[in-house]
């Protein structure tokens, strides 16, 4: 129980920090200082008290500083990547020690950290020695001659020994006291600056600044919030100021309990602590039922775009956002739906001086606005331009940790505000010192960047521009005799080119997130020159205020074609040699700081489909520019996924030397014999040593074999769709005596809270997952034997009787060589059940997908449900091979081991359709393009909850089913009907007017998104996603000609491939009574889609 009555610390200084722990250790030591979701236990939270906050302080004091033996006021740098609760009881252990903390980012650099520990005579270190070893290193490299000590971080462990649970009976040795009271003025604490204008810069907090900090508005507005005062701190860096504040700071002097996310490192000293998301912030929100919110800008543009999330945020009392600007359509956005906004303004020089806004201040959408109260003494400085520059006096209750004026002491922010025309509010409108605030937060200095690119001969005047942007852009102006005509594109690149050496001097000294592309290099027209002061320096302002337009038309441009980010010419020769080294060196750098193997798939080394797009257009716009007719006509012939089809630069080299150098002619039938050969190479090296027959029909006497009781089963992938169905099933069944959901670990949240929040998704009820039947295995089941420690998997191995193989990669772009991973773990899962002791009888169910099937000849009939040992069946995307390929594979291991080729699902009973999938892409592209297609034929689709039912009817047949079923609706439903109460769901959602939304024929649906596709702008990419899978769309189109000239009305719609289910409806009865899909379900995706905000 916590005590209703509070006894709140005096704030005079009477009692320092360290001196305020021990006083909530007697005082208030049920308080819980600490809130958050217990993850053993879904719907409850755990606490920590200021009494095993305190006790762990001391805790960590002794084995930082035993007996006290040193000097006092060491300076101990705190490199820790670790749980927020342990962060803060370090700080907190090493001020009861008399240390002082140095709070360093993990992620500065080692010369940094050098750089700072030699301006703070600090020569120690406390770190996480497995997280941070290559810095470490590093640091003791640069710092070579002095002598450094570095110890390791106490554990979670040592400080919690019985974490949300420590009782005042509990043992527990105080940490002796001072001899003598610090000086008031001498460092209490170190946190360092931002390092936008290059190292960071270490700044001593004094014992008077920390505890003035903790009076000041941004934190005393905490003091009388009502019950169960609780703030919602959990994505805050515990090492950066704003953390320090709102987790530290603001609990101790307020009595405030700060909701974060659970420790992770409790069970395992190396976990890595919970990585913040939208999502997790979400759930963290609703499970601590925290009534107040600080956060950065960046979530909240996330959390915005679901209806769903921003709920959660309209039942809170206030959403604080700092340490940057938040996008002015966001934050209307948020403060429109009900939530109470406002802006937090702070720095690590002079604290938090702003309190949270009156709701009578923001009622009237005066969200931005700030109001600096009284006791703040600020000096507003006029710019000339009815800006005013922030400068915060020092006075006797509010003491600045830097004094900068040269008149007065206090502290020039640099700031620049406006004030508001009605009211004694103020909004932040930059920096004097020119500093872009990315959309990220993060820094750019323009200054020194901008010196190194003005020394160029060529230019007379440049100025970097970014504000609440991703990414930084330079515009540019040519001295007289170098001015070129803006619209003439090759004198355009010519200037750029001329520059470029300079811009990569000026990259190679910024951080990464300051980087200019090439394609960001705005150059200034001859009839509009830059804007300048009497004295000729640029008025950087006014001059980015006059090209406004044409750096948005930038931004919409290089967003939306995804240029590529350098500018390095064509390759000398279109031979596969010289290929290979141009093309590596584009790749290199589209990933700065990566090696790229060029025998190794580019997508295993971080390759992504921004990546993609990059080097495919750096190739085209080589082949289009040169001088070469033959070679400039080959650009025709480079298709879409050649990158996909061809993942490895070695791969690509060959590949494009090809397209080059010959006609073209003969190229479809060697891509097929290409692909063919990578699917048999792919079988053969993964069923090596597997003797069973080829067909999957085993003739030993087990065919009519039982399935083994009681149930024990092994399933993978159980946090996703089928998964998640396939979970609540196998749980809720009384023939399953034990499931095994194996999954891969994730950084960002534990499998607990994934496997939870799959469920709730899709309204599945979540006490099942506490049922004693389930036990979550976190590995890759792709490493050796499958990832798992040797005494869980001989456990594994023996106990289960049923291994249902339901996780695989999703990307319908990539080739068959990088599913291997997929593949490989598959092979590990029949070696694990080869060696059970119950392999005779154990039953392999392995998903596959209609894709295995996805070249084959609707004029043979439909797809029979057997074997098929011509991997011709399969050829085209890489995500249909792969599941043939390991169909092959499962049916050799001489295992029960039936596949299933699965067709589309259509969402559970709420309607959960993933945004992400292609039907949901065609609505929310269709409302955006005023139609939607209306295509021939019928649809097969099925709904979840009944697919994975008739898998578990399958696993637990009385007799083992045959080596391959198909799992298609054996009704399918006219895509006519389907497409018509998807339109009139959605024109009931969105109160449509009749012509709306038409249905035209899949091919005009398809021209009309071709159109648009063309010279997309950024917002096109938002609404219009069907742009970004336009070859898949042409498919379907070509498809749906063809079966409208071949076919009948009840073949399956865009020329898909028909399914036998004749085996499949005799060994399940929900196959056999399934009922086509209809109005319902379309009605049920759209109200699920509209939950999501996807409209």
């Amino acid at each position: 129980m916590v005590s209703t009555i509070l006894e709140f610390p005096p704030l005079d200084c009477s009692l320092l920090f360290s001196d305020m722990i021990n006083f909530h250790l007697e005082r208030n030591p049920s308080f819980p200082i600490f809130v958050y979701g217990n993850e053993k236990l879904a719907g409850t939270t755990n606490e920590i008290s200021f009494l095993e906050f305190g006790r762990a302080a001391h805790r960590i004091a002794h084995a930082l500083r035993p007996a006290r033996q040193g000097p006092d006021g060491e300076v101990v740098m705190i490199i820790a990547n670790t749980d927020t609760i342990l962060h803060h009881a370090v700080v907190a252990g090493m001020s009861i020690a008399g240390l002082v903390p140095f709070l360093v980012s993990p992620r500065n650099s080692a010369a940094a950290v050098v750089n700072m520990m030699k301006k703070t005579n600090c020569s120690r270190i406390v770190t996480l020695h497995h997280a941070h070893q290559a810095l470490i290193d590093a640091i003791q490299r640069e710092n070579e001659g002095v002598q450094l000590t570095v110890d390791e971080l106490p554990t979670l462990v040592y400080a919690f020994p019985k974490l949300g649970r420590e009782s005042v009976t509990d043992p527990f040795d105080s940490y002796p006291p001072p001899s003598a009271r610090p000086d008031l003025d001498s460092p209490a604490i170190y946190i360092h600056s931002s390092g936008s204008t290059g190292f960071p810069k270490p700044i001593p907090h004094s014992h008077k600044v920390q505890i003035h900090w903790m009076s000041q508005p941004g934190a005393y507005f905490y003091h009388n919030i009502a019950a169960p005062r609780r703030l919602g701190a959990m994505a805050l860096p515990p090492f950066h100021v704003y953390g320090i504040m709102t987790q530290l700071y603001i609990p101790i002097s307020c009595l405030v309990t700060a909701a974060v996310y659970p420790p992770r490192s409790e069970a395992d000293p190396h976990a890595q602590p919970v990585i913040p998301t939208s999502d997790n912030i979400i759930e963290c929100i609703r499970q601590t039922q925290c009534g107040y919110l600080m956060t950065v800008p960046a979530f909240l543009e996330q959390i915005a775009a679901s209806e769903e999330n921003v709920e959660v945020l309209k039942k809170l009392e206030r959403v604080t956002f700092g340490g940057g600007p938040l996008p002015m359509k966001i934050g209307n956005a948020l403060w429109a739906a009900g939530v109470s906004i406002s802006g937090g303004y702070g720095g690590t020089e002079f604290g938090c001086p702003v309190a949270n806004a009156d709701p009578k201040d923001i009622a009237d959408g005066d969200w931005l606005w700030m109001r600096f109260p009284e006791q703040i003494k600020v000096r507003w400085v006029p710019q000339g331009d009815e800006t005013y520059e922030c400068q915060i006096l020092t006075t006797e209750t509010n003491q600045m940790a830097v004094e900068n004026l040269p008149d007065v002491k206090g502290y020039a922010t640099a700031d620049l505000f406006v004030k508001h025309p009605t009211k004694d509010m103020w909004r932040i409108v930059g920096r004097a010192d020119d500093v872009i605030i990315l959309a990220s937060g993060e820094k750019t200095v323009p200054a020194p960047m901008e010196s190194v690119i003005a020394s160029s001969p060529l230019l007379q005047g440049v100025a970097m521009f970014g504000r609440e942007r991703n990414q930084v852009g330079i515009l540019i102006e040519p001295r007289p005799e170098y001015a070129v005509d803006v619209g003439d594109e090759k004198a355009v690149a010519d200037v750029r080119n001329k520059i470029w050496p300079l811009i990569e001097e000026a990259n190679k000294t910024s951080p990464a997130f300051s980087r200019i592309f090439k394609e960001m290099i705005l150059i200034t027209s001859i009839d509009k020159p830059m804007l300048r002061a009497p004295k000729g320096t640029v008025q950087r302002k006014a001059t980015l205020k006059a090209y406004e337009p044409e750096i948005d038309a930038l931004y919409n441009i290089v967003e939306a074609s995804s240029l590529s980010p350098n500018g390095l010419a064509g390759p000398a020769e279109w031979t596969n040699a010289v290929l290979e080294g141009w093309l590596l060196e584009h790749a290199s750098a589209i990933s700065p700081g990566h090696h790229i193997d060029p025998t190794a798939d580019l997508f295993a080394q971080g390759f992504d489909s921004l990546s993609v797009t990059y080097l495919r257009n750096q190739l085209l716009g080589a082949l289009r520019k040169s001088s070469d007719p033959n070679i400039k006509k080959a650009a025709s012939r480079i298709p879409p996924n050649i990158i996909f089809e061809n993942p490895t630069i070695q791969l690509l080299s060959s590949r494009v030397a090809a397209l080059v150098n010959e006609n073209g002619t003969g190229e479809a039938v060697d891509a097929r014999d290409q692909h063919r050969r990578a699917i048999n190479a792919m079988i053969e090296k993964y069923s090596t040593g597997l003797n069973g027959p080829s067909d999957g029909l085993l003739d030993d006497g087990r065919v009519n074999s039982g399935p083994i009781e009681p149930t024990v089963v092994l399933l993978t992938g159980s946090t996703g769709g089928l998964g998640s169905f396939l979970l609540a099933q196998l749980l809720e069944s009384p023939a399953v005596e034990r499931v095994y959901a194996l999954n891969r670990p994730s950084s960002t949240s534990s499998i607990d809270q994934r496997q939870k929040s799959a469920f709730l998704d899709r309204a599945l009820p979540d006490d099942l997952l506490i049922s004693k039947k389930l036990i979550h295995i976190q590995a890759d089941a792709s490493q050796d034997k499958c990832g798992l420690p040797p005494a869980l998997y001989e456990e594994v191995r023996n106990s289960v009787t049923v291994i249902i193989h339901n996780a695989w990669r999703l990307d319908f772009n990539l080739a068959i060589s990088s599913f291997e991973a997929s593949i490989r773990a598959t092979r590990n899962l029949v070696d694990l059940g080869l060696g059970s002791f119950h392999k005779q009888n154990l039953r392999f169910l392995f998903t596959s997908s209609i894709g295995s099937a996805q070249s084959w000849d609707n004029a043979k009939g439909p797809f029979p449900e057997e074997v098929q040992l011509d991997p011709s069946v399969a050829v085209g995307a890489g995500y249909g091979e792969s599941k043939y390929t390991t169909e092959r594979i499962v049916v050799k291991s001489g295992l029960h081991a039936t596949s299933l080729r699965i067709g589309q699902i259509a969402g559970g009973p709420n309607g959960s359709w993933a945004t992400t999938d292609w039907l949901p892409i065609i609505v929310k592209s269709s409302v955006a393009l005023g139609a939607l297609p209306e295509a021939h034929g019928v649809v097969s689709w099925m709904r979840e909850e009944e697919v994975a039912a008739a898998i578990i009817e399958i696993t637990l047949a009385k007799e083992a089913p045959p080596p391959a079923l198909n799992i298609v609706n054996p009704r399918g439903a006219p895509w006519a009907d389907v497409m018509a109460s998807v339109r009139h769901s959605i024109a009931l959602q969105k109160k449509l007017k009749g012509g709306d939304l038409s249905i035209i024929p899949f091919a005009e649906w398809f021209a009309l998104l071709e159109k648009r596709a063309e010279g997309a702008s950024a917002d096109d990419l938002v609404n219009i996603p069907a742009i970004k899978l336009l070859e898949f769309f042409r498919a379907m189109a070509h498809g749906d000609q063809v079966s409208r000239s071949l076919n009948p009305a009840t073949t399956e719609a865009a020329g898909m491939t028909n399914f036998s289910t004749t085996k499949s409806q005799l060994v399940s009865q929900t196959m056999a009574q399934m009922r086509p899909i209809g109005e319902t379900e379309a009605r049920s995706w759209v109200q699920y889609w509209s939950s999501k905000g996807f409209f």
